[in-house]
């Protein structure tokens, strides 16, 4: 008995590390395979942006698979391809200005929420998965605007680096009627404009 108690433990243990591993195959083979071009945010809202020198866009995202079975993936194409994985979402796509080479974009669901427009990404994906993964709201959500290194410049309000400044909007009826506070210099307090 004390021996069946101990091989079920240790089958669980090494099938929680194996599935733990797992998760993250798709990352790191990127990761020790491609050279790191460019990182934005952090933590659980980031994107990672990989170079594939020479390799062409469904060469790219077959590899990464064959590496790690995506949940979904996109139908091939030349230009760009996306994995679904259960916490990033890889996008490769070809690279603007050197289109010889494909880059990779390796982002967190959370960068993927904050920073892709649903519509956008249901021409290539099926809608119903992306609803299972990121939560049936996400597909209201239409911020961002984001489709991709290179062929968007401007990212949730960005053109490049810097601070992010949100746009003003009007209020609405869904919307409250004050203004975005303000900090006055050096006291660190928050103003109020009404």
């Amino acid at each position: 008995m004390q021996r069946l108690t101990r091989t079920i433990a240790l089958t669980l243990a090494l099938t929680v590390f194996t599935v733990g591993c797992g998760m993250e195959n798709s990352a790191n083979f990127i990761k020790n395979q491609y050279a790191l071009e460019d990182v934005k945010g952090s933590g659980d809202t980031q994107q990672k942006v990989y170079r594939a020198p020479g390799q062409t866009v469904p060469d790219v995202a077959k590899k990464i698979a064959d590496e790690q079975k995506p949940d979904e993936m996109s139908k091939e194409s030349t230009e760009r391809m996306f994995l679904v994985y259960p916490q990033t979402l890889i996008h490769v796509q070809q690279d603007p200005n050197k289109k010889e080479d494909a880059l990779i974009e390796v982002d967190t669901k959370e960068f993927v929420r904050q920073n892709y427009d649903p519509s956008f990404l249901n021409g290539f994906l099926a809608a119903s998965l992306l609803s299972n993964i990121f939560g049936s709201g996400w597909r209201s959500y239409r911020g961002g605007g984001y489709t991709g290194v290179g062929y968007d410049p401007t990212y949730r309000g960005r053109t490049g680096g810097g601070t992010y400044t949100p746009p003003y909007t009007s209020p609405s009826r869904t919307t409250p009627s004050v203004k975005p506070p303000k900090s006055s210099s050096g006291t660190g307090r928050v103003i109020r404009k009404r």
